[in-house]
């Protein structure tokens, strides 16, 4: 560690913009599951979500933040919303370290899209906005949407508005990822020559990676000064993605020569960090995806070996041990004890309450029977498949499906629906799709099959298959995801849980950041 080293504050904001991946539905049971390892991981500013969407976003945050502790816990709020506030405040009010987050749009584009007002207007906007979150806190953030679009000298204004109303914090966000490293630089260069009172200010970068240039640009920001990122695990987020988490903490720790930052993360929970929101939003991580990735950290061996063996290679910039990989790690036996299966679930970063650890535990049983070796990666499996399930309208009770070369495929399918057990058979194209004909006849519901995935969570002909679907009804796209050894089982499984998601979304529709309807108005 350098002794002089400038700190880089993380701000996490996988459970707000993060989750707003197409189709991603999270439960409250999985974003309070994300938000403990996230504070686990060391952030700084954990942004718990948008209270004022829904009131399942706001029993989620509340709940969140009655778990957690340790980072600075920030809700958003709209700048035209009171309620927002009001929301957001309700939320936090308990914490011990807290702050609200609030915005304008900078560029012309955002401003006479969303809220139809001219420049003079949106900076009044955005001092009120700043104004009434100081009646609840001194610690508010100001972000500027699509800052990188916008006039300069109205980006200046902004900036300047924001430290006279009294923001701690202004982010400057690169909404739709336009901007290049040279223009982040030189803008965030005239912010700091030309607003005055930014001393005591934390300035703050927010970047998508439309042109794959989010680290890039943050990087950018940190050089000319910036001090906090916002940025999202395993980069997850709408469109192309945010700035992903382990690849600035990675490159400012591997480069502290170069930028002499660094950050509060904990290296050894990035792995485990990542690989856990993996699976739980059912994003797979790419095999090349840098620092996480399957294949980060093998290498082809293409020149003699005339060095000592136990040397580290000198194509090896990152120690994987580092990031909590473990090349060889300890597997749990087939007959281990339910204490013995806690004893793992700590070891990988997972603490389940004795409810939770029971079902765990028989899930264990039952695998261990149909798998010859069962791997941490199952392990983990299990506990999203089991601990975390989302309120279930719709319950598969039984599958059995006939194919081959001679025979049509069709499949038989038993489900609770709504309290009632329901069978019924199709025929298909293959196992999957007459699955899927089956349990769509039963619910009364066609969804569109918009995306299908399937993923082996480990190696072997035994491995348990992970499937992702995408469904579409009307303008609603939710993702399911499924597991099993039996990859038609792990079809079956995610095609359900896709139509509970929908469940669950339906009940409580978010509402955009971008607008001032009202369709939630919390009890407080």
């Amino acid at each position: 560690m350098l002794m002089d080293a400038r700190k880089v504050l993380i701000f996490d904001t996988t459970l707000r913009d993060g989750e707003k991946v197409p189709g991603l539905v999270l439960s409250l049971n999985e974003k309070v599951r994300i938000a403990k390892q996230i504070v686990k991981l060391g952030v700084d500013v954990l942004e718990v979500g948008f209270p004022g969407a829904s009131e399942g976003e706001f029993e989620a945050a509340k709940e969140i933040v009655a778990t957690v502790s340790g980072p600075k816990l920030v809700c958003l709020a709209r700048p035209t919303s009171k309620k927002d506030f009001e929301a957001a405040w309700k939320v936090l009010e308990k914490a011990d370290n807290k702050g609200l987050h609030t915005f304008v749009p900078a560029s012309d584009a955002y401003r006479e899209h969303f809220l139809k007002k001219n420049r003079e207007e949106v900076l009044k906007i955005g001092e009120e906005a700043i104004s009434y979150a100081k009646k609840y806190t001194d610690d508010v953030e100001f972000s500027l949407v699509d800052t990188w679009r916008a006039d300069p000298a109205y980006v200046v204004n902004l900036g300047q508005m924001a430290v006279d109303s009294g923001a701690t914090s202004i982010n400057f966000a690169d909404t739709v990822g336009y901007a290049t490293p040279r223009e982040v630089a030189d803008l965030v260069d005239r912010i700091n020559a030309e607003v005055k009172g930014l001393d005591n200010i934390t300035l703050s970068i927010h970047c998508h990676n439309d042109l794959g240039l989010a680290v890039a640009n943050s990087l950018a920001a940190i050089e000319k000064g910036v001090n906090q990122v916002h940025c999202t695990v395993n980069g997850i987020g709408e469109r192309a993605g945010n700035t992903a988490l382990e690849e600035i903490v990675m490159i400012l720790e591997t480069r502290k020569d170069l930028y002499g930052c660094e950050t509060s993360v904990d290296l050894g929970e990035i792995y485990p960090t990542c690989r856990m929101i993996s699976q739980i939003t059912g994003v797979l991580i790419p095999p090349g995806k840098p620092i996480v990735g399957a294949n980060a950290f093998i290498y082809e061996t293409v020149v003699p070996q005339v060095a000592d063996v136990k040397e580290k290679p000198p194509y090896e910039v990152i120690d994987p041990d580092e990031l909590g990989i473990k090349k060889e790690p300890e597997l749990l036996k087939k007959d281990a004890t339910k204490e013995e299966l806690g004893e793992k679930l700590a070891e990988l970063g997972l603490s389940l309450n004795p409810e939770e650890l029971d079902r765990a535990y028989e899930a264990f049983k039952e695998l261990a029977e149909r798998k010859e070796t069962v791997f941490d990666e199952d392990i983990e499996s299990l506990v999203v498949e089991e601990v975390l399930k989302v309120p279930a309208r719709y319950k598969l009770l039984y599958l059995s499906v006939s194919a081959g070369s001679i025979s049509v495929p069709n499949a038989t399918v038993q489900m609770e629906v709504d309290g009632q057990i329901i069978q019924d058979a199709a025929f298909g194209r293959g196992p999957v799709d007459a699955t899927f004909k089956t349990i769509q006849k039963i619910v009364k519901r066609k969804p569109k099959l918009t995306r299908y995935l399937v993923n082996a969570i480990t190696a072997g002909t035994d491995a348990l298959g992970e499937v992702v679907v995408g469904l579409q009804e009307d303008d609603l796209i939710v993702m399911g995801r499924g597991i099993d050894s039996d990859v038609v089982m792990a079809s079956a499984k995610a095609f359900v849980n896709g139509l509970n998601k929908m469940e669950l979304y339906r009940k409580a529709p978010p509402v955009s950041e971008f607008t001032e309807e009202e369709v939630f108005s919390p009890i407080l």
